[in-house]
């Protein structure tokens, strides 16, 4: 009777652990109660991952100081400055991007084409070279905070909006070119098919001539720049 009695035990044991294992694993455990006549079946609920809906790429531009972190919901990359510093880094959006998929969880994996829209927040200071920096983007739509951008030190924009293919409208009006060089801003917009306004005004003294090139100066209203009027 006695061994009978610790099988019986070793038997509830067993099937306890199994339940619970069960229920850890999200499966449907059928339970058998001690309490004749009672069968109950437990479903599991599973874990939902977790994803963050902030993903922050500072560190993986080089030289970089600002903060530059980007919003899952609404496709927009904040800038702005850090603790100690306003200026931001050198390696262009894109390559940012694609550094930190080598390193960030791939549950929060991103591509350059998820952002839409940047917002630049606070007061920042663009690297002297700037060449490509918001280049590659093919989904950007808008960048807004464009006049909280101090571009004194700049000596290159080339390529600065490069295939930005999605890209609509730019004023660029507050931004001090004086430090550019000859050739300093070939191909700023180059390939931004669907630009239909920039404003250029104060940009006359600009010695690039291949500013424009490789954009259809057509379908785009640029204002300020060369007007004859």
């Amino acid at each position: 009777m006695a061994n009978r009695r610790k099988k019986i035990n070793l038997s509830k044991k067993l099937l306890v652990s199994s339940a619970i294992a069960g229920i850890i694993g999200g499966t449907a455990v059928t339970l058998f109660p001690t309490q004749a006549g009672y069968i109950q079946t437990v479903q599991a609920k599973k874990k939902k991952p977790h994803y963050s809906s902030i993903i922050n790429i500072s560190r993986f531009s080089e030289n970089n100081d600002c903060l530059l972190k980007y919003d899952v919901t609404t496709k927009t990359l904040h800038i702005k400055e850090g603790a100690n510093s306003n200026t931001l880094g050198r390696t262009p959006i894109y390559r940012a991007v694609y550094d930190a998929k080598k390193h960030i969880s791939k549950r929060n994996m991103f591509k350059p084409t998820d952002i839409e829209h940047i917002s630049i927040d606070s007061q920042i200071k663009l690297p002297r070279n700037s060449s490509l920096l918001f280049g590659r983007l093919y989904k950007l739509q808008d960048i807004s905070g464009l006049d909280k951008v101090d571009t004194g030190d700049v000596d290159s924009f080339e390529k600065l909006f490069y295939k930005d293919k999605s890209l609509q409208s730019l004023d660029l009006s507050s931004w001090d070119i004086s430090s550019i060089g000859y050739a300093g801003a070939s191909e700023m917009f180059s390939g931004a098919k669907s630009l239909t306004q920039i404003n250029l005004t104060n940009w006359d003294d600009i010695p690039d001539t291949d500013m424009l090139s490789g954009l259809d100066t057509t379908k785009v209203k640029i204002i300020g720049f060369d007007d004859e009027d």
